[in-house]
């Protein structure tokens, strides 16, 4: 498909013509002068008015002039730190979703075409006034025909349609801006791809309910937490029916006050359940406002709308609690070591000057009491560095800092003696002695210690395969006789050691299954046939590592 050939259909240029329109008359003509370069594409220009705004203000009105796919794009920005400064970032942070309610009929209708039945025999009753209205669907109170109390979210019509319309318009002028602006740091076409994805999964409730069932699976042996059910009898791509959740929204304090609920826990209980999303389980909520947590009659806190969310695997988990540790130790050069392994740090960049600015974030910290210490201020000051840098960091990092920011914001209404950064120290000094407790490590790495086994022991045979080729090739090799007989010792000793490593892998893995098991003898509370095959092991590694430094050094 030719660049610009999506602009032969009649509805993209009308939709184009808009954006250009609103682009201009917000001051950013500029964008729609080298759009219009050559004359390569439709364009009515307007002239632009010069209005005394901040370009930060005038990006989130345009965004917010400009519709729904728009508006999300913003909101998905808000935590790209590598590709804004933080003065545009605050700004897109404000970018509101609430949008006034169409009509019942018509929302009915879409219901009933995705559910295949009349909504009067699939719901005892249906509240047709929606409790809430955003750009892409609306929320509805309703009871199932099985008598269960639900919340019913439907897709706006003909908002997919739109908003890939508006995907592909901004997919073809990222095209533009690519060719055009060769001297660009980024890479446009990129940005909008991924913002794109993003943005399309959100149309797709059945991601949301499995988001859902996900953090229901989680949080089921957890005490403080309660994530509703999803009734999957009733969702579609459309539409979601998710258990009603009776309870009151963190924001409205005094009616916490007014029911007896403790502040302080609820405060404390939140943020328990980010860092444990963060850490333990890698899967987090994206988006966890006020509006978002209900407290319950019986005190649990209850996430709700699992539409924006964020994973993060385990290397990165361990590298972010790296992170963590080196700066509370004020170790500059360590942040530097873990950033490098990140990959985040570009070839061009400077390290000296990194370093410099660093250093200053680092001592704020380090010289700051924990309880006095702002995660929203600082992530604006980590943000600050990302940007001016431009590192390369996890792509769901900034969305974790955005999450405990809100968190944060959401437990010092609550409690204003509450502090994250307090409660999160101690949680991932648990998680850092966690990672050191040996049994556990050898049980997580069964696998890569079984690979080891097996390249060990196919590691003699690869060799006796080596020797016979030189053979069998009839190849020349002189050799002083005396080397020789060196050689054929040397061979036979590390030959020695590797069958010695392989039974010391063995024992370790065998050991590793064993302890993991419940029955057997048990001493101190661990299997009494686990701990032997572990001395065992250690004590034949001891007999290498002392062949390795003290015998060949003496033999040397």
């Amino acid at each position: 498909m030719k660049l610009l050939s999506i602009f032969s259909s009649r509805k993209y240029i009308k939709r184009y013509k808009e954006i250009l329109k609103v682009l201009t008359k917000n001051g950013f003509g500029f964008i729609s002068e080298v759009l219009s370069k050559k004359k390569s594409i439709p364009f009515v220009y307007i002239r632009k008015n010069d209005v005394p705004v901040a370009l930060s203000e005038r990006i989130r009105i345009t965004l917010e002039e400009l519709g729904p796919t728009f508006v999300k794009m913003g909101q998905l920005l808000s935590t790209r730190p590598d590709l804004l400064p933080n003065d545009i970032i605050v700004e897109l942070s404000k970018l509101q979703d609430d949008v006034p309610p169409i009509e019942f009929e018509t929302i009915k209708k879409i219901i009933e075409e995705e559910l295949k039945d009349e909504v009067s025999n699939l719901f005892v009753s249906f509240d047709e006034k929606p409790i809430a209205s955003a750009s892409i669907g609306q929320v509805y109170r309703a009871r199932t025909k099985e008598g269960y109390d639900v919340v019913v979210k439907v897709q706006r019509p003909g908002i997919y349609d739109k908003i890939n319309g508006d995907i592909i318009i901004l997919k073809t002028i990222a095209k533009i801006l690519n060719e055009r602006l060769t001297d660009s740091p980024v890479d446009f076409v990129d940005i909008v791809n991924e913002l794109s994805e993003s943005l399309l999964n959100e149309l797709d409730y059945t991601l949301e309910g499995n988001n859902a069932d996900k953090f229901r699976e989680n949080f089921i042996n957890e005490t403080y937490v309660y994530i509703p059910k999803i009734y999957w009898e009733y969702t579609t791509k459309k539409v979601l029916t998710m258990e009603y959740i009776d309870g009151i929204s963190v924001k409205n304090k005094h009616k916490l006050i007014e029911n007896g609920f403790d502040l302080k826990k609820i405060a404390y209980n939140g943020a328990m359940s980010i860092l444990m999303q963060i850490f333990e389980f890698g899967f987090f909520h994206g988006d966890p406002h006020p509006g978002n947590i209900l407290i319950k009659s019986d005190g649990k806190l209850s996430y709700i709308d699992f539409g924006i969310v964020g994973y993060i695997d385990r290397s990165n988990r361990q590298m972010i609690v790296e992170l963590f540790k080196a700066f509370v130790d004020n170790d500059t050069d360590e942040v530097i070591s873990i950033l490098t392994d990140m990959d985040a740090i570009r070839d061009e960049t400077n390290i000296k000057h990194l370093k410099y600015d660093l250093s200053g974030i680092i001592n704020y910290f380090y010289n700051t009491p924990l309880k006095n210490i702002n995660i929203s201020d600082s992530a604006k000051k980590i943000s600050s560095i990302i940007y001016k840098y431009k590192l390369m960091m996890p792509a769901e990092f900034t969305l974790l800092l955005k999450s405990l920011a809100t968190i944060e914001g959401v437990g010092k209404e609550l409690d204003p003696e509450f502090s994250i950064s307090d409660i999160a120290k101690d949680f991932i000094r648990k998680i850092y002695i966690n990672n050191f407790n040996f049994i556990k490590t050898l049980n997580s790495n069964a696998k890569d210690l079984h690979k080891i086994y097996v390249y060990l022991k196919k590691l003699p045979s690869k060799i006796q395969s080596i020797i016979s080729k030189i053979l069998k090739d009839n190849i020349r090799v002189k050799l002083d006789i005396e080397e020789t007989e060196k050689m054929k010792y040397d061979l036979n000793l590390m030959i020695n050691k590797m069958i010695i490593s392989i039974i010391a892998a063995s024992l370790i893995i065998g050991s590793s299954l064993i302890m993991s098991s419940d029955g057997g003898y048990k001493i101190y509370g661990y299997n009494a046939v686990g701990l032997i095959g572990y001395l065992i092991s250690f004590f034949l590694c001891m007999m290498i590592v002392y062949n390795i430094i003290f015998v060949e050094k003496k033999r040397k």
